[in-house]
């Protein structure tokens, strides 16, 4: 391992790849959550504010036709005591009905959910009402499962609503929750390792539906983006990547991560040199 700078400096200007990680990114996904609601609160105007809300996530996907879970926690096993025939024998006929219960294998697994953090923007002049929903996609939401059909049909509840809808999906790997063809079409085009997507619920008309999408790369910052408010209330801008360099900063990335390995999903040879030389510069990795 490399020695660790003891600045936690994010080594790249936007996205850390390496946060896409199934074991690191509930840190930071929470961590980040925290960062969008704090920030919200100091710049929302009365009588608005914004709060962390929670469901609960299996963290299981459907691949190759069985369900598994993305980050596996440690299966406890217990296998029974092998009893050897008499006589040596490798088998033999039963002539009575037993009287002991065949040994079993016993298991131990994890079945407490994951908390998927969101940030709402609710209106105390208007009995709390949600004015804005701020989602942070999961890896388990871009894959097949459990988690994917929750995140859509919320989705689908927030786009039937009067409330806006910002989704921030910083994963490179699984299929992009876009619910219109043209839209997925759209985004397609955009061939973008991270998206921003906002949709206003005042530019919602009937079977037209407007989006305004914030494609970023890997090499560029995250955007600034403007959060709608209510009625003719001016929006709010939100810097994600101010909250990103504060989340990184006061996380647990830099001891966490293991910079000399390659992040998940790996990158084109192109970005593996750029990241390569990212790291080296910021002490992560030894020159070769």
């Amino acid at each position: 391992m490399a020695e660790r700078p003891e600045l936690q400096i994010p080594p790249f200007p936007g996205m850390d790849p390496y946060l896409e990680a199934p074991d690191i990114w509930p840190d930071f996904h929470d961590a980040f959550a925290a960062a969008l609601r704090a920030d919200l609160n100091v710049f929302l105007p009365n009588p608005y504010y914004a709060r962390l809300q929670k469901r609960p996530e299996l963290g299981i996907i459907l691949e190759s036709g069985s369900l598994h879970r993305i980050v596996p926690d440690v299966t406890v096993m217990r296998y029974p005591q092998e009893k050897a025939f008499p006589g040596g024998m490798a088998t033999a006929v039963l002539e009575q009905p037993r009287t002991q219960v065949t040994a079993g294998v016993e298991v131990r697994v994890h079945t407490d959910p994951f908390q998927h953090r969101f940030v709402e923007i609710r209106d105390t002049e208007r009995g709390h009402k949600l004015i804005t929903l701020i989602e942070i996609v999961s890896p388990s939401n871009k894959q097949p499962g459990p988690d994917r059909r929750a995140y859509e049909a919320k989705q689908e509840e927030v786009l039937n609503s009067d409330a806006n809808l910002i989704e921030l999906d910083f994963l490179r790997h699984g299929r992009r929750l876009l619910p219109y063809p043209e839209l997925a079409a759209a985004v397609d085009s955009l061939n973008a390792d991270y998206l921003v997507l906002l949709n206003r619920a005042s530019l919602r008309h009937g079977n037209w539906m407007d989006y305004t999408l914030y494609p970023v790369n890997l090499r560029e910052p995250l955007p600034c983006i403007p959060v709608p408010l209510a009625g003719d209330d001016p929006d709010v801008l939100l810097d994600l990547q101010i909250a990103f360099n504060r989340v990184y900063r006061e996380g647990p990335y830099v001891r966490a991560v293991d910079y000399t390995a390659v992040p998940p999903p790996p990158l084109n040879d192109s970005d593996a040199a750029w990241v390569n030389e990212r790291l080296r510069a910021a002490g992560f990795r030894r020159e070769e």
